[in-house]
C-alpha cells in the first residue's frame, strides 16, 4: 500500500520529466499532475456518481486531482472528469465500444466499470470496478482488449510508473 502518494507522484514526475528531455520529436505530451482535490470536490463527484470512490483512488485524488498525459497520451482523471466533460465522454465512449466478447473474456460487466483514464488518440482506457462489483477497486487497462489488471489503484499506479520507467530506458538507448 502506498503510504504517501505525494512521494510516488514526485518520483513519477521525475521519470516523465526525463522522458520529456529525451523526446526530441515530441512524440508525447508532458504535463504536471493537477493540484490536490478538496474533500468538497470529492464529495460532489461521489454524489454525482451515486457511490463512494475507491479509497485508494481517493487517496491519489487528495494529492493530485488527475494527471494529463500520465502515460503517453492517456489522461488519469480528476474529480471534474468523473462528473462530465470531454475526458469523461471519451472514457464513456471507449467503455461503450468495448466488444462484449472482450468483457466476457475479462469476466466483467460494463456497468461495474468506472472510467478513470482515457485518451482521445487511441483506444487506451483505464477503468476501476465500482463498489457494487464482484471485486471492487480492481483497475483494468483496456486497449481493444484487456492489457493488464491490477488488484487495486496502488498496484496500478506503481505499475504505470514502471511502464513509464521502461519507456524512459528505451528512449535512452535510442
Amino acid at each position: 500500500m502506498i503510504d504517501d502518494f505525494s512521494i510516488v507522484i514526485g518520483h513519477a514526475w521525475l521519470i516523465r520529466q526525463q522522458m520529456m528531455e529525451l523526446d526530441k520529436r515530441k512524440i508525447w505530451p508532458y504535463h504536471l499532475p493537477e493540484l490536490a482535490a478538496t474533500n468538497e470536490q470529492i464529495t460532489k463527484a461521489e454524489q454525482h456518481l451515486g457511490h463512494l470512490l475507491d479509497p485508494r483512488y481517493k487517496a491519489f485524488l487528495k494529492c493530485a486531482n488527475g494527471w494529463p498525459a500520465f502515460y503517453q497520451s492517456v489522461d488519469l482523471f480528476g474529480v471534474e472528469d468523473l462528473n462530465g466533460g470531454i475526458k469523461h465522454e471519451c472514457g464513456e465512449f471507449q467503455l461503450g465500444h468495448l466488444n462484449d466478447t472482450v468483457l466476457d473474456k475479462s469476466r466483467i460487466k460494463r456497468q461495474e466499470l468506472l472510467p478513470i483514464g482515457a485518451t482521445s488518440y487511441d483506444r487506451d482506457l483505464f477503468v476501476i470496478t465500482r463498489p457494487n462489483a464482484q471485486m471492487p477497486g480492481v483497475v483494468i487497462w483496456f486497449a481493444g482488449e484487456e492489457i493488464d489488471r491490477f488488484f487495486d489503484f496502488d498496484e496500478f499506479f506503481l505499475a504505470m510508473v514502471e511502464y513509464n520507467r521502461r519507456e524512459l530506458e528505451d528512449m535512452k538507448e535510442q
